[in-house]
């Protein structure tokens, strides 16, 4: 087998022996084994003390042993220990009467505390809250104390205080320093089992979060797709159906009006244009591509392809807004300039795209003929346009009289609207 595999079978075993659980359980083991020697030590110490000595404290050092081999090997829970601990307590007691029984308790005693010491370390480990041990410490040092005294009192031993209270004093020392660096130490280890089992919490809902922002970034793309597919559907196929119809129309009026069909061309030739504008804007969507112009720029190109053609004048403020709302601006105006070509003969156009605060206003106005409002219906093109501003929360408004031309309003709420690149880099300069 290679190194490489021996260090890594090496740490494999390390992380399965120090596991949380595991570890827990070769302290126990470890502990158990302690006891056997100490019990057996204190049985055999007891022998010269008299036959209910040893009696007493062998039988009493078994049965401990055979409690904390049930405890650890039986038992699975703290609650069904507690019987078992409180069976402990009084074999301790037992255990710390006889052992010292007709012999002074300041040489005997050290053997006690130590398997006093040893029980309380594998309650520590089992107890869920501080609160528990606390408690069983108290019981058992109280207990001790007891048997401590009445020990010195049969003994007549205050008459060498020192060496009883120092010994006493050393014995509650080692408890309840015992006492607080395991209990610190299981509270340690509490916490950071905590903590661990938070993070792998906090690692799996972090995956679920990254799974769920996929899923929804697919459908998000596959919603887009399916919307831009929509708009070449309508917008395009709209816009390619009315060439077909307006080359029809100029080629039967070409002899009769060469006027009519002069403008019907160049309807056309207008219509044609934005259905490939529609396009490209599409084409680069789907690609994920934006064209580096800034909105005003983009609405002069759009008049610029007319121009030649008509008499436009306009006036831009220069907006930055979502992309959804700029290219419905820039459908409406590409409709509006189409329609009053088609429709009204138009010559002139006059566009304003105004900042308001609170709105965004778009104003389309043309020369042509007109219509009569009574009498007016919208088409496709116009209903579609009212349709798309409701649902961007504004709203569209149509106005003509015959003879004056006709008249598209557009408006649409402030919150479009986003903060121009020049402010965006003085705002950055001044922080």
């Amino acid at each position: 087998m290679s190194p490489k595999k021996d260090k890594k079978k090496g740490r494999n075993a390390l992380y399965f022996l120090f596991r949380d659980g595991n570890f827990l359980q070769v302290l126990r083991v470890i502990i158990f084994a302690l006891l056997c020697v100490l019990c057996v030590v204190v049985a055999v110490s007891s022998i010269r003390l008299g036959t209910l000595a040893v009696i007493m404290t062998a039988s009493a050092s078994a049965v401990l042993i055979v409690s904390m081999a049930v405890k650890i090997f039986a038992m699975g829970t703290f609650h069904r220990k507690i019987a078992w601990y409180v069976l402990d307590s009084l074999l301790l007691i037992v255990i710390a009467v006889f052992s010292g029984w007709r012999v002074s308790i300041a040489i005997h005693s050290s053997y006690c505390y130590l398997i006093y010491a040893l029980v309380l370390s594998e309650f520590y480990l089992s107890a869920p809250l501080l609160r528990d041990n606390f408690i069983m410490f108290a019981v058992n040092l109280a207990s001790y104390t007891v048997v401590y005294t009445v020990s010195a009192v049969i003994h007549n031993e205050f008459g060498s205080a020192f060496d009883i209270s120092s010994e006493y004093v050393l014995a509650l020392v080692l408890l309840v320093l015992h006492f607080i660096m395991f209990n610190f130490a299981m509270a340690l280890s509490r916490k950071n089992k905590q903590i661990e089992q938070n993070l792998s919490e906090l690692e799996e809902s972090r995956n679920e979060l990254l799974r769920a922002y996929d899923k929804l970034e697919e459908a998000t793309v596959i919603e887009e797709r399916n919307r831009i597919a929509k708009d070449i559907h309508d917008t395009v196929g709209h816009s390619l159906t009315t060439v077909i119809m307006q080359t029809e129309a100029a080629r039967l009026a070409v002899d009769k009006d060469p006027e009519e069909a002069k403008r019907q061309i160049a309807a056309a030739h207008m219509q044609a244009k934005n259905c490939l504008e529609e396009l490209r804007l599409s084409v680069h969507l789907l690609s994920g591509r934006n064209e580096n112009i800034s909105f005003k720029q983009y609405l002069e190109n759009i008049l610029g392809e007319t121009a030649g053609l008509f008499t436009i004048r306009s006036k831009i403020d220069d907006i930055e807004l979502t992309e959804e709302a700029e290219r419905f601006i820039a459908n409406t105006l590409r409709e509006g300039i189409s329609n009053g070509i088609r429709h009204g003969g138009s010559t002139a156009f006059f566009f304003e795209l105004k900042d308001m605060g609170n709105y965004v206003e778009m104003l389309l106005s043309d020369n042509g003929s007109g219509v009569n409002m009574a009498n007016f219906r919208e088409g496709f093109g116009l209903s579609g346009m009212r349709a798309k501003a409701e649902s961007f929360g504004g709203m569209v408004n149509f106005s003509s009289e015959e003879g004056e031309g006709f008249e598209i309003r557009l408006s649409l709420p402030g919150k479009y609207k986003l903060q121009p690149a020049g402010e965006k880099r003085e705002q950055s300069n001044e922080d």
